[in-house]
């Protein structure tokens, strides 16, 4: 039993990291897909694709260490498999595969195609593997937060390259916005990148507030949910020995009934002679 609960902790931490691993994942995509708009480098690109690889592996770990060996434990005959094939899609790194390995840059009308399927295959996984910790950033309003905290990153820098690209010298390239956007709304501030415009500004002032504000739900979200996890497991745990232990009581109960009973007929036959 107490091997199961260790593995049920190990599910949780794993696919809670996978989780967030896939949301960067979405992120960084959505990313590369508003630099089509505006020109974006090829090793940008790459290290998008790479970084999806890293994803799609661990989506196979979780696969197969916590899918398919729990189908065959329960005899389910590849249910889940059947359920949810939306897995063996996930598995596969579309973006890597198209732009790392092939290098299809000028079949990006088909490479669309590829990436919404790889988004829903990844939202899809991220519904199964954030089943248990979900409730609790929907208790909290995270799942709105996120939504909302990515469209502000992959928007603010968008419209941060457009107001300052021809006018800021910090801002050659697409990526320079990106990073600006992820160093404001993380909080770092480097200051290798000053916005000169005043819309470039108050998009700056936007998505640092929008990176502290989601920085503190998400810390106190995450607290909560592993420590209300916890709670649930060690409380089933101590119902299951409190029931053993009503178990015992109650047999102890009848043995004493027994005594009782044998005292009586010893009595009863003592008397008689």
């Amino acid at each position: 039993m107490k091997v199961e609960t260790m593995q049920r902790h190990y599910q949780v931490i794993f696919e809670s990291v996978l989780s967030v691993f896939i949301v960067v994942d979405i992120l960084i995509m959505s990313l590369m897909i508003a630099g089509f708009a505006v020109g974006i480098m090829h090793s940008s690109i790459n290290n998008v694709g790479r970084f999806d690889l890293i994803v799609a592996v661990l989506i196979f770990v979780d696969f197969i260490v916590f899918r398919i060996r729990k189908d065959r434990e329960n005899n389910s005959n590849w249910q889940f498999i059947k359920e949810n094939w939306v897995y063996i899609i996930a598995i596969i790194p579309f973006t890597f595969i198209s732009f790392n390995v092939f290098e299809l840059f000028g079949f990006l009308n088909i490479i669309w195609l590829l990436v919404i399927l790889r988004y829903y295959a990844l939202i899809k996984v991220l519904l199964i593997t954030g089943s248990k910790v979900r409730k609790y950033p929907s208790k909290t309003k995270l799942d709105y937060a996120t939504v909302f905290l990515l469209l502000v990153l992959v928007i603010g820098s968008f419209l941060f390259f457009i107001v300052e690209r021809s006018v800021n010298p910090e801002v050659p390239n697409y990526e320079s916005a990106m990073w600006y956007a992820i160093v404001s709304m993380t909080t770092v501030g480097y200051g290798d990148i000053v916005p000169i415009t005043l819309a470039g500004r108050i998009i700056g002032i936007i998505m640092i507030l929008s990176g502290m504000g989601y920085v503190s739900l998400v810390t106190a979200t995450l607290a909560y949910s592993f420590i209300d996890l916890f709670r649930k497991e060690s409380s089933k745990a101590v119902d299951k020995v409190e029931k053993k232990v009503m178990d015992y009581e109650e047999k102890i109960d009848e043995l004493l009934d027994k005594v009782d009973n044998l005292e009586k007929k010893i009595d009863e036959n003592n008397q008689k002679e």
